[in-house]
């Protein structure tokens, strides 16, 4: 009698590998944003005197700015969650949500996103796909925020150079295919998907995928259902600008703590770098990856590197500390510990089976 080989699982997607290259990511990126303070003993005493002589008077208003970051986070997600149930902003969804950055900043691949949607999901017993739909629509709406801001960013530096000038266009046409493309889904939603379905028969995808693309279609449909009423969709959107006009802010004011004097626009381009960079895989909590976007950022402004360097740790640890702690902290208040998550995150096919409210 013979028994099959257990089935091997693929490089790409071993957390082993995923981690290796992510830190490989992180180190490269942040040796290139400190290089300049490897072999400049000049520099290296710049960078201890931006720590020493920055303005710690705003560490308040950006603790408070980012308290209000994240609950604006969740009340969008509130809102989105709309058609699954009533569900209460800090009770229901702030601690979830939360959790799910902590878990991504201590664990590789993003495994905050799926640990998010299966302790909401637990707590709500509500199927995984729905929920996940709906963190597929936050990050939507990020990125068409992030590309706004990136636009206007680009397009208001003064002297901006022409290559700048056209990526600024092309930032928004981007934004623009975007929106056009989900209103397209949201108003012919029939229609979208049996022209989804057309192609990829045309191109002779095997049956079974397509049948899960319809799938996947049609649910992200169902969560889109919070988007038909014009006063949900206008108070998403103007949301979505303002926690990110939260987050550009904390960006320009750890720069003017550490007396780096840059324009507004600047930090916007600066955002919407950041957020764009984060997406590629790096360790978890994506060091080296902000200090990079920073000082590449900014060196074409007259600005010392080493306190460009400096405010960008200082963003960073506001940022990273009190988030992984407390989410942290509310993941095991919550009875789902870091080690069931990630055993959670290891099974094929963790959705639970949809129950009614």
């Amino acid at each position: 009698m013979t028994v099959d080989p257990l089935p091997r699982r693929s490089l790409w997607k071993s957390r082993g590998f995923q981690l290796a290259l992510g830190v490989s990511i992180s180190l490269a990126c942040l040796w290139w944003a400190a290089r300049g303070l490897i072999s400049d003993a000049q520099a290296r005493r710049e960078f201890s005197a931006a720590f020493r002589d920055a303005d710690y008077l705003y560490l308040p208003v950006l603790l408070g700015m980012l308290i209000a970051f994240y609950a604006l986070k969740a009340y969008r997600w509130k809102l989105l969650l709309s058609p699954l149930g009533d569900y209460h902003t800090w009770r229901d969804c702030f601690g979830p949500m939360l959790s799910g950055f902590a878990v991504n900043n201590v664990l590789p691949a993003r495994a905050g996103e799926l640990v998010r949607v299966v302790v909401f999901a637990r707590r709500s017993r509500l199927p995984m796909a729905s929920v996940f739909v709906t963190v597929a629509l936050e990050r939507i709406f990020d990125m068409l925020s992030i590309l706004v801001y990136l636009g206007i960013g680009l397009f208001s530096l003064p002297d901006m150079p022409e290559w700048m000038r056209g990526s600024a266009l092309g930032v928004g046409g981007l934004a623009a295919v975007g929106v056009t493309g989900a209103i397209v889904f949201l108003i012919w939603t029939p229609a979208f998907v049996k022209t989804i379905h057309g192609a990829l028969a045309l191109v002779r995808v095997p049956q079974t995928l397509r049948d899960k693309v319809d799938q996947l279609l049609e649910t992200a449909a169902h969560g889109l259902s919070s988007l038909k009423s014009p006063t949900t969709l206008l108070v998403i959107v103007l949301v979505s600008l303002l926690q990110w006009a939260l987050n550009g802010g904390m960006m320009y004011l750890a720069l003017r703590s550490f007396g780096v004097d840059v324009p507004i626009p600047a930090a916007m381009v600066l955002l919407g770098i950041v957020a764009l960079a984060v997406a590629v895989p790096a360790s978890p909590g994506f060091f080296g990856v902000v200090q990079a976007c920073f000082t590449g950022t900014l060196h074409i402004f007259d600005v010392s590197p080493p306190a460009v360097l400096a405010a960008s740790i200082y963003y960073h640890m506001i940022q990273y500390i009190p988030v992984t702690l407390c989410g942290l902290f509310w993941l095991s208040r919550s009875g789902f510990h870091l080690h069931d998550a990630t055993a959670e995150t290891s099974l094929p096919n963790p959705t639970p089976e949809p129950t009614s409210n």
